[in-house]
């Protein structure tokens, strides 16, 4: 089912749109990600959490840490300050690798919330102003419930 149907942002008949953009929409009576629809009134302890790490960045930390295995016990077997050199720059390249994977494929950003009684994922993205978005509009959308039409 596709969420066109919803107005944009602002007041409408019979509902308010919060946000309504890549295929998700925030409402004052619904959550719509990708077609799966969720009740506002049936999401309970929402909660932002990041998710886990990309596989290029573990691996990039696999590879550190498995150069790291091999070079240091040779540093310290020859234990020259070259060995030492080596080893330190190997550390620093491993570092290098693992931060440059870690900014370029960064974990994603998750929103949780107990639906029916189920933990259940609601939204991920790698996009953190979309998170920021849609997680601002989810909140409204909740304190609207609460409070009605804010002022």
């Amino acid at each position: 089912m596709s969420i066109d149907h919803l107005s944009p942002p602002g007041r409408s008949p019979g509902f308010t749109t919060f946000y309504n953009q890549r295929g998700v929409a925030v409402t004052d009576q619904l959550l719509v990600v990708y077609g799966k629809r969720f009740p506002i009134a049936e999401l309970r302890q929402i909660e932002r959490a990041r998710g886990p790490m990309s596989s290029p960045a573990r691996a990039a930390l696999l590879v550190g840490l498995a150069e790291l295995s091999v070079v240091a016990p040779v540093a310290a077997v020859f234990s020259t300050p070259a060995a030492w050199a080596i080893a330190a720059l190997t550390a620093a390249a491993a570092l290098g690798g693992i931060m440059f994977c870690g900014r370029r494929w960064p974990a994603s950003f998750q929103m949780w919330a107990d639906y029916r009684s189920r933990p259940t994922l609601l939204f991920e993205t790698g996009d953190e102003q979309e998170f920021g978005q849609v997680s601002r509009a989810l909140i409204r959308s909740v304190e609207f419930g609460r409070h009605g039409l804010p002022r």
